[in-house]
């Protein structure tokens, strides 16, 4: 398989009238603020106006599991993520099937929760989450007294165990209440000690640190998803905002940063659309939802001398010159 970097290349030379066929977004401060909850009425509104339109799906690209997405789409909204990649890469689905799902080696993660006792003391552990069920998710390594002594770190969190649980604890994460710089210098060592391991932080300011077997990515798991789809990158859309979206936001062509995105995003991004307090995102879906009615590129991603923006017309709508 050629590299991300030159399948992007070719792709930009295939034309820009593609139509798309796929349209990812993240979710955390991309199609939903942070600390939101919940999905917006116009954010699943516009996910549905997409897998309505002929041709064309759309769904999360995201690192949360499966079994969240009850809650940050609600229940009755669950055909919003029938299809999309999911725990960085390491779930895939389509039209409701897993087609894909793979797990750090659990021998490695053990050996991982001993070492974060060791240097970290209780302050900062493992936390697994089952990708099948709600309410799994479980901090490893420490007791229910220690959990309760920080919860800046585990305030989310309600049980303990001195092992990862039997399961499908597909999604692992470290959590601190130690800085971000700190987590930085535990990265490096954490790189250097587990290399079966990548270390990717989801977010531009969070001291959490998401684990992935190593070579998985967001890209990984679209790649996957578009063989089975039989689509070609230039029939991809793909929204994102920070460090886990990278990988994506490099390897596709139509890439689209939201304007809260960190700054190596949004230089690296083809397109750059409004903030998730304003659902851009869901603007742009039904951008997108609107072009595949008509086999047209959508409004946002066209030329300069083409988009409507030039004449105020969308919010949504923006230039296509990069941005920094």
């Amino acid at each position: 398989m050629l590299p991300y970097a030159l399948l992007s290349k070719q792709a930009h030379e295939k034309g820009r009238d593609t139509v798309i066929k796929l349209a990812l977004s993240d979710l955390d401060n991309t199609l939903i603020p942070y600390g939101q909850g919940r999905a917006s009425d116009a954010a699943i509104a516009a996910v549905r106006a997409v897998n309505a339109a002929p041709g064309v799906l759309a769904g999360p690209i995201s690192g949360r599991t499966v079994a969240m997405m009850s809650w940050m789409f609600e229940a009755d909204a669950a055909d919003c993520f029938q299809t999309g990649v999911f725990v960085n890469g390491q779930v895939v689905r389509l039209r409701g099937r897993v087609i894909y799902q793979e797990a750090p080696a659990r021998k490695t993660l053990e050996r991982l929760v001993s070492y974060l006792r060791e240097r970290e003391g209780e302050r900062t552990a493992l936390t697994s989450y089952d990708n099948d069920r709600e309410n799994s998710d479980v901090v490893v390594g420490i007791t229910d007294d220690e959990l309760a002594r920080h919860p800046k770190a585990f305030h989310a969190f309600h049980r303990t165990a001195a092992h990862i649980p039997a399961g499908t604890y597909v999604k692992n994460n470290i959590h601190s209440d130690h800085s971000r710089a700190h987590m930085e210098a535990l990265r490096q060592d954490l790189v250097r000690d587990f290399p079966e391991f990548d270390f990717v932080f989801p977010s531009a300011s969070a001291s959490t640190l998401d684990i992935l077997p190593a070579g998985v990515s967001k890209m990984s798991g679209l790649t996957i998803l578009m063989d089975q789809l039989g689509i070609g990158l230039n029939e991809v859309c793909v929204f994102g905002d920070s460090e886990n979206d990278l990988a994506i936001i490099e390897g596709v062509p139509n890439s689209v940063a939201v304007s809260n995105a960190a700054p190596e995003v949004a230089k690296a991004a083809r397109w750059h659309i409004g903030a998730v307090t304003e659902d851009a995102v869901a603007g742009a879906l039904l951008d997108i939802a609107t072009a595949a009615k008509t086999g047209a590129m959508p409004a946002f991603m066209r030329e300069e001398s083409e988009n409507p923006c030039d004449a105020g017309a969308s919010p949504t709508c923006v230039s296509s010159a990069p941005m920094g």
